[in-house]
């Protein structure tokens, strides 16, 4: 019902059928490719991981808005100077040290995961 009264209003809509962050950033990676720059702006971090895998552009941000105490971050891939063995497992080190639907596995937070990557090659 939403999604027609916004296209009424002649707003592009996307519903996604599974998962929604990853429909938001391959949106942001389509519109990039024929605009200056866009802002994605979300409080889920998954969007920036998700960001962070897919591109190295420097047109794409994500803006996660203030909330609380914590004032506006504004972040871009080519920035986050995440080492190349981090980059590379991102998606994995989401998945399995905890993210939106699932807990941290086995009790073990995402900073361990990032000191396993570090210290290892993979």
């Amino acid at each position: 019902m939403l999604c027609v009264k916004f296209q009424k209003e002649v707003f592009v809509v996307k519903q996604a059928e599974e998962d929604d962050d990853y429909l938001i950033i391959k949106s942001a990676l389509e519109i990039e490719k024929r605009s200056q720059c866009v802002v994605v702006v979300g409080e889920d971090i998954d969007l920036l991981v998700i960001m962070a895998a897919s591109i190295n552009s420097e047109n794409i941000f994500f803006l996660k808005p203030e909330r609380g105490k914590a004032e506006d971050a504004l972040y871009y891939a080519a920035t986050l100077n995440i080492a190349p063995q981090i980059r590379d497992n991102i998606l994995f080190l989401a998945a399995f040290s905890g993210c939106d639907t699932i807990s941290a596995l086995f009790r073990q937070g995402k900073k361990k995961f990032i000191n396993v990557l570090n210290c290892n090659k993979l």
